[in-house]
This record gives C-alpha cells, sequence and structure tokens, in this order.
C-alpha cells in the first residue's frame, strides 16, 4: 500500500486514510502541521492513488483487514487513525473488527450509515431510480446508458466506472454500520461540516448516539472537502487531544 511519512518518530503513530476519489495527499498539511508531535503515515487505499485496485470486490472490512495488516508493521506504540468520508468507514470497521490495534479514531466528514430521509424524499428517489431502470433497459448503447448514469447517477458513482472500481462503490454504498459501530470501544472524535451535503452533521450526530465514547465537533462554515484544508487546524486539534488521551 503506497504511503508516506511525515514528522517525527515518535512511537505514537497517526494513520490518515482519505476519502473515495481522493489520495494520501489531502492530508499532507495537517500532518505536515503535526510534524514535531507525532509520526504522521498517509496511505493510498487500494483502487486509489499509486496503490492498485484489489482483484476482488472488496467492502469497508475488507478494506479494514487489509490496513489492519498494513499498521501491524508500524512497530507503534499507540494507533490513532483520521478517515475523511469513506476513510472513515474502514476506520469504524478496524476499530471493530481489531479492537486490539487502535488506540484512537477521528472521523472526518465519516461515511458508513445512511443519511436519514423524510416519508417524501425516500419516495422521490425509489421513483427516480424506476426512472433510471426503465431508461436503462431502453438504451441502445453504452454512449447513451453514460449519458442516463451522469444524468441519475451521483458525481461519486459515474466517476466510479471511469476508474475501474464501479463494483466496489456499488458494494460499499450499500453497507450501513449502525449496529457494528455501537462495539467501538476507544475514544471517537467526529468532525462535521455544517456546510456538508454528502455526509451531512446530522449523520455525525446519530454516530455520536451510536458510539459510546465519542464527542461531536460541529464546524459551521465547512463543506465535505473543505473541511480538509481550511478545517485542517481543527483536525489537528483534535489529534493533539487524542494523542494526550491515549498516551495517558
Amino acid at each position: 500500500m503506497n504511503h508516506i511519512t511525515i514528522g517525527n518518530h515518535s512511537t505514537i503513530c497517526v494513520v490518515f486514510a482519505h476519502g473515495w476519489a481522493r489520495t494520501h495527499r489531502d492530508f499532507i498539511q495537517v500532518a505536515e502541521s503535526l510534524g514535531t508531535v507525532v509520526r504522521s503515515v498517509l496511505i493510498d487505499l487500494p483502487g486509489f492513488g499509486d496503490t492498485p485496485r484489489p482483484d476482488a470486490t472488496w467492502g469497508s472490512e475488507e478494506y479494514a483487514d487489509h490496513c489492519a495488516a498494513f499498521v501491524r508493521t508500524l512497530n507503534a506504540s499507540a494507533v490513532v487513525w483520521v478517515g475523511h468520508s469513506f476513510g472513515g468507514r474502514v476506520g469504524m470497521q478496524l476499530a471493530v473488527r481489531h479492537p486490539d490495534l487502535l488506540q484512537g479514531l477521528i472521523l472526518v466528514a465519516g461515511a458508513g450509515i445512511p443519511t436519514a430521509k423524510s416519508r417524501v424524499g425516500s419516495l422521490r428517489r425509489r421513483v427516480r431510480q424506476m426512472q433510471f431502470k426503465l431508461a436503462k433497459r431502453r438504451a441502445g448503447s453504452d454512449a447513451e446508458i453514460d449519458a442516463l448514469e451522469r444524468t441519475f447517477g451521483s458525481a461519486d458513482y459515474v466517476a466510479s466506472k471511469e476508474i475501474g472500481l464501479r463494483d466496489i462503490f456499488v458494494k460499499v454504498v450499500s453497507e450501513d454500520q449502525s449496529d457494528d459501530v455501537t462495539r467501538i470501544a476507544i475514544p471517537t472524535t467526529l468532525i462535521y461540516g455544517e456546510r456538508d451535503t454528502e455526509t451531512p452533521v446530522e449523520l455525525g450526530a446519530r454516530l455520536q448516539q451510536l458510539i459510546p465514547q465519542s464527542e461531536l465537533i460541529r464546524c459551521p462554515e465547512f463543506g465535505h472537502i473543505d473541511i480538509l484544508n481550511r478545517g485542517r487546524h481543527q483536525i489537528a486539534l483534535s489529534v493533539k487531544e487524542m494523542i494526550r488521551e491515549v498516551s495517558v
């Protein structure tokens, strides 16, 4: 798994995992600001950046098991996982499936449970799905199908085909970790932007209710992506506070 290391040779290690269709570069600024405090390892999850995609159709569980094997090679006395969006999905699975591995978890706009939808919103979604399926059956060429996907699908759904990860994307976004996350037994910080429309802050509030040792930090001015750059100081502060907690 491609990765870079930034910072000192502390035995406490912070592993940064990016979101869907992103790379380790999203966390370089945060890691550099922590350079004198801790050792930061920034990874490219399989299928992104310079790490090849898996041979099979992985879900977040397979990603977590793969990352667990990597983390065990770091020779760290304590490991804190910082995951953005998809990286948060993987981090929650890590905490559940490998409870001995992590001492702290920080989710930045983390995904992993369905967003709440009103009855009207759910109905509209089902109607839209039916329209897409009907139009797809009538399509006469791959070009027409691609056009329909751009009309009906999300940006990530469309891009997943272009980068050869459609099968993994469909599997991952259908997952619901609501039952699993109640078994997370480590300190967890949830950082969500109130302008985030992809993983809205209400999702973070629900995760806070589900994860026993968790706290929610609401960032009024940030969306899904700019929370990584404009919000980097909040992420760095949360890492420092988590390090103090796991070092006790």
